[in-house]
């Protein structure tokens, strides 16, 4: 297993990464927060991709399932009709249109998901679940849960969950959406 040594110096992130940051060799000496910031970032992609790969690794051995396939069916399951506009599954997910449609795509191989035009716009596309998603569902929803408490809320104390989220809640903004300015 890699430590976050290994993973420092694999992806050149950590405290070295500010170092590479264009403004040149006479660029001043880089402060402190700088390097936390950078070694933050890299600390943060790489619990979400560990986590995350540790539920694939649950979920394909249990129900089959990738576990942005199990984010699809949670969120159309706690949708109103069991159905959302691909532009809002789209900003649910936080995926490309494109991301989209192959993940919805693939569970409608399956017969977990259908995708339906509304009748008044025929621009607007629909996904919704099926009878087979909710059953997959079902099957899923424990084994994504108790992953994620194995990996990530059972390595955090009730109050550092709290205040992680409260943290991750302010770098995001109120909105849920961050500020990207050009």
């Amino acid at each position: 297993m890699k430590t976050q040594k290994d993973h420092t110096a694999h992806t050149g992130r950590g405290k070295d990464a500010v170092a590479h940051t264009g403004r040149g060799e006479d660029a001043v000496a880089h402060t402190e927060r700088e390097q936390a910031v950078v070694a933050l970032w890299g600390d943060l992609t790489h619990a979400t991709d560990l986590v995350r790969a540790r539920l694939a690794v649950l979920l394909e051995a249990g129900p089959g399932l990738a576990p942005e396939e199990v984010e699809l069916l949670m969120v159309l399951d706690a949708a109103p009709e069991k159905r959302l506009r691909m532009i809002d599954v789209s900003a649910s997910l936080r995926l490309s249109k494109s991301g989209v449609t192959r993940l919805v795509d693939r569970l409608q191989e399956r017969d977990l998901v259908l995708r339906a035009a509304c009748p008044s716009d025929r621009r607007v596309v629909y996904a919704g679940l099926t009878e087979q998603g909710s059953a997959m569902l079902n099957a899923a929803a424990p084994v994504f849960v108790s992953g994620l408490m194995e990996h990530l809320g059972g390595r955090l104390e009730e109050t550092q969950l709290e205040r992680l989220r409260g943290d991750l809640r302010r770098i995001v903004g109120h909105d849920g959406e961050a500020d990207v300015k050009p």
